[in-house]
């Protein structure tokens, strides 16, 4: 009660705010553009901080907090951080308002800091739905936006809950999968039309053969097994697993330009992650007599590289339209935040730095801006 009563008071206090200070207009350049990805980055940042205090004994108020608003603020400055720029002082003054009424009342520093990033949060959405270039960019979107972005947006939105409820990893990681999957059939589709069903299928049928011969024979990959991991399987081999090759090995491809040696890497890079967290989970168990990296060995890195460098390579000749936009590179970034974050939150603390480093660097190093909108 003491939380709705604070997000009330502090939000009510924040308007009133607002009215008095009177933050002066902004004009289309108030601010550099990229303050709005800088803010956005710094957003999301305040939410994955959020999830890691989530699962800290003490840590439940502050964590959410920060999770949730943190989702919130990293979306405004998506928005119009470069025209809120015009209007910090002020705007922050107000979310202090917010922020201070929230300890008065709570006499707790997680309220207050709940409080007061509500309370910024609503003033910061008020007065950008008061300017017309925030207006117009509302416009655009509505304009712009594909079913494919909306599908992406649900795949890092159902992430959310892991930390409060661990035990539905297996449920989440399936929803999410497909909704990534049903996002690259969507996207593709708009690039090579109904040939996207084909490689889709190719990819994926791809994709469960080399498992299934893996999983029986030890090659390409090492000695693992996949028993007892969760359902549903294909053949034994978690469905997720097929999936993925067919979709991220696609955005890997997006984000390489095409070129199938980049994508290779890309997908070590991610695999480096997976291999510590899926086994973690019971996905799959490695029996290697030569293990390098969480019981995988040196092959399955090898083997990995050379499967996402064929798919690459069959995208590039049946669907050479793909890699010319470059839209769909966002979900292997997206990969590339929330796979450590996962990592992590178990402890896995090498896997996320080691993931973490080589995801990102490859993600930003390589990934071209232009044509992305489509």
């Amino acid at each position: 009660m003491d939380l709705l009563i604070t997000t009330f008071l502090a939000v009510l206090l924040a308007g009133a705010g607002l009215l008095w200070a009177r933050p002066k207009q902004a004009s289309a350049g108030a601010g550099p553009a990229r303050l709005r990805w800088v803010g956005g980055l710094g957003g999301m940042g305040l939410a994955l901080l959020g999830a890691v205090l989530l699962v800290q004994d003490g840590g439940e108020l502050l964590g959410a907090a920060l999770a949730v608003w943190g989702c919130i603020l990293a979306a405004l400055a998506v928005w119009g951080g470069d025209l809120l720029w015009a209007a910090r002082r002020s705007l922050l003054g107000v979310a202090f308002l917010g922020g201070g009424l929230g300890w008065l009342v709570g006499r707790e520093a997680a309220l207050g800091v709940w409080a007061a990033l509500a309370a910024s949060a609503m003033v910061q959405a008020i007065w950008l739905l008061r300017q017309p270039e925030a207006l117009a960019r509302l416009a655009w979107l509505r304009l712009h936006i594909k079913a494919w972005m909306v599908l992406l947006a649900l795949a890092v939105l159902v992430r959310i809950p892991v930390p409060l409820w661990p035990e539905g990893f297996p449920l989440i990681s399936l929803v999410q999968m497909l909704l990534i999957s049903l996002a690259a059939l969507l996207w593709g589709w708009a690039q090579v039309g109904v040939r996207m069903v084909w490689l889709a299928g190719l990819a994926f049928a791809l994709g469960l053969g080399v498992e299934l011969l893996g999983s029986k024979t030890g090659i390409p990959f090492g000695l693992y097994t996949y028993q007892g991991a969760p359902p549903p399987t294909v053949g034994g081999v978690p469905l997720i697993v097929p999936l993925g090759w067919f979709a991220l090995v696609l955005s890997a491809h997006v984000l390489a330009g095409g070129r199938p040696w980049r994508a290779g890497l890309l997908v070590v890079a991610w695999d480096l992650g997976l291999e510590a967290l899926m086994t973690a989970q019971g996905y799959w168990t490695w029996q290697d007599p030569n293990p390098l990296w969480y019981g995988a060995p040196i092959q399955n890195y090898l083997a990995w590289f050379a499967v996402g460098f064929v798919i690459s390579w069959m995208y590039g000749r049946l669907g050479p339209a793909l890699h010319q936009n470059r839209a769909f590179a966002w979900t292997y970034r997206l990969e590339a935040m929330f796979l450590p974050l996962g990592q992590a939150l178990l402890g896995l603390w090498p896997a996320a730095v080691v993931c973490g480093l080589a995801m990102n660097l490859l993600a930003w190093s390589w990934g071209g801006t232009h044509h992305e909108g489509r």
